[in-house]
C-alpha cells in the first residue's frame, strides 16, 4: 500500500498547514437550482447569500468558504472536512481525497490565499433536478424522479433530520433565476480561466436549461464533462455526440455502481443493457478525443456489486483503448441509514475480505488512483469510522429497513432475489 507521505505533493502540502486542502479553492461545485455551493463532494453544500449576487464572484467565494479557508492557513481542521481527516486519523497509510485532489492542484498549493475573486479551475454547475432516475442515496433535490415518489407517498425515518425523504425539497426542473443570471454573467467573464467544466444533474442530457447552455459554450473550452447516468434513449446520445463535435475534449462521466440486477436495484428506472449500448456507442465514436469512466458511489446497498464494476471498467478499457479514464468511487455518508456502517461488523469485514481478494488478484490492472480508492473503501469497511452527526445505530438499521421496504415496492425485483443470503437474513432480523 502506497502511503499518502509517498506522495510527491505532501510535504508541500504539509508546509501550508495541518490540513491544508487546495480543492478549496480549485474547485466549486454549483447548485443553481438551490442556490448553494461547495468545493468537494463531502461536505454538505451551504448556501449561497442571495444579497450579494450583484458581485457574481460569490458563487464561488462565499464568506463560508472563505472562513474555512482561513482556518485551513492557520492549520486548523474545518469540521466540513470531517470525512478526509477522520480517515486519515483511523490509518497512517491510507490516501484521503485531499492528498489526491492535492496531486491534481500541486502548482496551486503554495500560492492561495483568502480571496473575493479567486477564479476556479474546475467548476462542476447543475442547473435542475430533471432525471430519469430514482438511485437510492439521492433525494427529491436532485431527482425529478425521487421528487415524485415522494409526492405519492412520503417515508418517515427517525434519523432523517434532513426530511429528505419526507418533504419534496424542490419541484421537478425548477431553478433559481438570480442565480442563473450571476452564472451567465459570471461565465462569460471567467470561463477561459476554467481549465474544466462538469455539467451535472438531475441528469443533464434530460435538461432543456443544458441543452440551451451548450448554445453559448465555445468549442476552445478546454475540457467539457458530462456526469451522466448514461441510461437515456440512444438518440440522446446521437445528439450529445453532434452537439460535442466542434469540442476538443469531451469526457463522460459514466454513473454505475455494480452490474446487471444490482445496478438496477440501486439505481431505480436504470435499464442496465442501455447504460452498456450508450457507453459502446460513445467510446465507439469517431472521435479519439470522446473518453469516458465509471464513477460510483458506495453505501449498504450497492457495495455487493462494487468489484463487479470494477472488472467492467477494466474490461471497457481493453475493449476501447485509450478511452477509458481511471474509475472513481466515493463512500455516501449521506444520508446515514445507507453509509455502509450501518451494516454488522462480521459483514463488513468478509465485504472486506472479498474487496481484499479481488485487489490482491487486479491491483495491476489499476491506475494509482483508482488502487487509492480500493484501499480506501477496505479501511472504511475494516475500521469503525466516526460518523459527522452521532446517530444511534440501532436507530440508523431499522430506518434502513424501512427503506428497504419502501424503495423494493418500485423496483424491477425484490431485494430477496437479487443480494446474498447473508444480507437478506441480516435486513429480516431487523425488528421494526
Amino acid at each position: 500500500m502506497k502511503s499518502r507521505k509517498d506522495y510527491s505533493v505532501f510535504p508541500l502540502l504539509q508546509s501550508r498547514g495541518q490540513f491544508f486542502c487546495p480543492a478549496k479553492w480549485t474547485e466549486l461545485y454549483l447548485y443553481l437550482n438551490h442556490g448553494t455551493s461547495n468545493s468537494c463532494h463531502h461536505p454538505i453544500p451551504h448556501a449561497i447569500p442571495e444579497h450579494l449576487l450583484e458581485d457574481p464572484y460569490v458563487l464561488h467565494n462565499t464568506p463560508h468558504k472563505m472562513q474555512v479557508q482561513q482556518q485551513m492557513i492557520d492549520g486548523q481542521r474545518p469540521q466540513e472536512c470531517h470525512m478526509c481527516w477522520h480517515i486519515e486519523d483511523l490509518d497512517p497509510e491510507v490516501v484521503s481525497d485531499r492528498v489526491i485532489k492535492s496531486q491534481m492542484w500541486h502548482d496551486d498549493i503554495s500560492t492561495l490565499q483568502v480571496d473575493a475573486h479567486h477564479v476556479p479551475k474546475f467548476i462542476e454547475v447543475v442547473f435542475d433536478n430533471y432525471c430519469n432516475l430514482s438511485c437510492s442515496y439521492c433525494d427529491s433535490g436532485q431527482s425529478s424522479s425521487w421528487a415524485e415518489k415522494i409526492h405519492r407517498q412520503p417515508l418517515q425515518l427517525e434519523t432523517d433530520y434532513r426530511n429528505l425523504y419526507n418533504t419534496v425539497h424542490i419541484a421537478p426542473g425548477s431553478t433559481k433565476n438570480n442565480y442563473v443570471t450571476a452564472w451567465n454573467k459570471w461565465w462569460a467573464e471567467i470561463g477561459s480561466q476554467v481549465e474544466r467544466l462538469k455539467i451535472s444533474g438531475g441528469e443533464p442530457l434530460l435538461s432543456k436549461n443544458v441543452w440551451q447552455f451548450f448554445e453559448t459554450l465555445r468549442p476552445d473550452l478546454n475540457v467539457l464533462i458530462i456526469n451522466s447516468n448514461f441510461s437515456v434513449a440512444s438518440k440522446i446520445i446521437d445528439r450529445f455526440i453532434q452537439v460535442t463535435k466542434p469540442f476538443n475534449n469531451v469526457a463522460v462521466a459514466a454513473s454505475i455502481d455494480a452490474v446487471g440486477d444490482i445496478a438496477e436495484y440501486v439505481r431505480q428506472g436504470l435499464d442496465y443493457n442501455q447504460f452498456l449500448s450508450n457507453v459502446d456507442h460513445w467510446c465507439g465514436s469517431n472521435k479519439a478525443q470522446n473518453v469516458l469512466h465509471l464513477q460510483s458511489t458506495v453505501n449498504a446497498l450497492n457495495i455487493w456489486g462494487l468489484t463487479d464494476k470494477f472488472d467492467l471498467s477494466i474490461e471497457l478499457g481493453r475493449r476501447y483503448p485509450g478511452r477509458i479514464n481511471p474509475f472513481y468511487s466515493t463512500l455516501v455518508r449521506f444520508p446515514e441509514f445507507q453509509s455502509v456502517t450501518v451494516l454488522p461488523i462480521d459483514l463488513r469485514h468478509s465485504l472486506a475480505d472479498h474487496i481484499t481478494a479481488w485487489f490482491g488478484k487486479n491491483n495491476q490492472w489499476l491506475s494509482e488512483r483508482e488502487q487509492s480508492y480500493v484501499e480506501k473503501i477496505i479501511v472504511y469497511l475494516n475500521q469503525d469510522p466516526e460518523q459527522l452527526v452521532k446517530l444511534d445505530v440501532t436507530k440508523l438499521q431499522i430506518d434502513f429497513k424501512k427503506f428497504i421496504m419502501y424503495y423494493d415496492t418500485s423496483a424491477k425485483k425484490s431485494y430477496k432475489e437479487i443480494y446474498p443470503t447473508e444480507f437478506v437474513q441480516w435486513v429480516d432480523s431487523i425488528n421494526i
